[in-house]
């Protein structure tokens, strides 16, 4: 019992019985909840660092102008979002308990949000990149058509995923994630490749133009290694 009592020692209420709670699954929900709250606190810190260029950049922009509202969206409602999720999720089982259809509400809104927020920002960044190369419209084509193939990769990767989920914080993601996941890294792959390939037509060029492409360039790393990092953590 002094076992049980230590590894229940977490931000999670202990709902599950005691012969059949493991210290693996322990571990297992103790790290899904510190890796969220870590990317809140980042998420967060970038907030407040960056409010600043928020107001004096974004807030004046016309209502109809539609990166406002991207940007808000990516800013504000994510925030927002992962706040009440970081609230909620010491609530949720760890497994398949009563309450499965309020953990399958929970998952089905946060895979959209992600979803969209994964989309929408690729859309941000393959905008940019479309921009950079004069509004060419072989690069709108190709990343277009990238992205498509991407979500028609997702759409059934997430139906199946609502189909096969039990309820519960620990589940078994469906293989097919993999496939949508590799599509995700050849877009932002390419995107970053755009980037860096342009960066380097212009090396040298001295100007506004050349401090805006360094800034995407950097910006555009930054994004990607985010992207190639998640399948590992």
């Amino acid at each position: 019992m002094r076992t049980l009592r230590r590894q229940c020692q977490s931000p999670f209420p202990c709902t599950i019985m005691a012969d059949t709670i493991t210290g693996s699954t322990v571990a297992a929900m103790r790290n899904i909840y510190y890796h969220s709250l870590a990317t809140l606190t980042l998420s967060f810190w970038d907030f407040l660092m960056t409010f600043g260029d928020e107001v004096h950049y974004i807030w004046p922009m016309r209502k109809k102008h539609a990166f406002k509202w991207l940007y808000i969206f990516h800013r504000h409602f994510l925030l927002a979002s992962h706040i009440a999720c970081q609230i909620v999720l010491p609530l949720l089982p760890a497994e398949s308990s009563p309450t499965a259809r309020d953990s399958r509400t929970l998952l089905m809104v946060m895979t959209i949000l992600i979803e969209c927020a994964n989309f929408s920002l690729e859309y941000i960044l393959a905008f940019r990149v479309f921009a950079l190369f004069g509004r060419r419209p072989w690069v709108w084509r190709l990343l277009g058509c990238l992205i498509l193939v991407e979500i028609v990769c997702c759409t059934p990767t997430t139906f199946s995923s609502f189909q096969s989920y039990a309820g519960g914080m620990l589940f078994q993601l469906s293989p097919d994630v993999n496939i949508q996941m590799a599509f995700t890294i050849v877009v932002h792959s390419t995107l970053i490749s755009l980037t860096v390939a342009k960066h380097i037509s212009i090396a040298g060029t001295r100007g506004i133009g050349g401090k805006v492409i360094s800034q995407f360039t950097r910006d555009g790393t930054v994004a990607y290694l985010m992207v190639v990092g998640k399948p590992h953590l």
